[in-house]
């Protein structure tokens, strides 16, 4: 049983699991309370080995497909950025070019959230100026991609791919929140000792 985390109320919970393509199964759940409160979310429910995918950004690769998992991190070194998974991190499917939009619009933000600060606007310029480069295929960049579920992909023919090894692995952001539960005994003493 789970409980509305608004009213306390039992939560109406529904799951189903989707073969898709790129991604493989899914695990859809949807959770709403008669008092309103409703969310919805998608998981894969496969793990695979984790993995890097590494593809130099040119005119040549701008409509490469990428598939970013939830768990999925996307890196362009050469500008310092990188779109990490966290709590509400979800997939998607897009191209190179569409990747470099969605680093134009966080650097955006970024910009506008430190306009007292010169010299963060200054570095933030700096950047959009090379992706609007990059975006024209005037700018060589490297694109990397990796996932420790490896539920994520650049599909090209130049792509390069090897697995990470255990340590690499740990190093990324997963972007799931584990909750375990307690078993029945275990709660029960947790109520005692109240």
């Amino acid at each position: 049983m789970i409980f509305c985390p608004a009213c306390g109320k039992e939560l109406n919970v529904i799951t189903a699991i989707y073969d898709t393509p790129y991604f493989g199964k899914i695990l859809l759940t949807s959770i709403n309370c008669q008092c309103g409160f409703k969310h919805s979310d998608s998981f894969s429910a496969q793990i695979r080995d984790p993995v890097r995918f590494k593809l130099e950004i040119s005119k040549k690769t701008l409509f490469s497909k990428i598939v970013r998992s939830a768990s999925g991190t996307i890196r362009i070194p050469e500008l310092g950025l990188a779109m990490e998974p966290g709590p509400a991190s979800q997939g998607f499917i897009t191209n190179v070019e569409g990747v470099l939009i969605r680093f134009q619009e966080i650097v955006e933000m970024a910009k506008r959230w430190n306009s007292d600060n010169q010299k963060a606007v200054e570095r933030c310029e700096l950047i959009l100026d090379r992706l609007k480069n990059a975006i024209e295929g005037n700018e060589n960049l490297t694109l990397i991609l990796e996932d420790p579920y490896g539920n994520s992909a650049i599909i090209d023919d130049g792509v390069f791919m090897e697995k990470l090894d255990h340590n690499e692995m740990k190093e990324l952001k997963t972007g799931l929140t584990v909750v375990e539960l307690m078993g029945e005994d275990h709660l029960q003493k947790t109520i005692e000792n109240e």
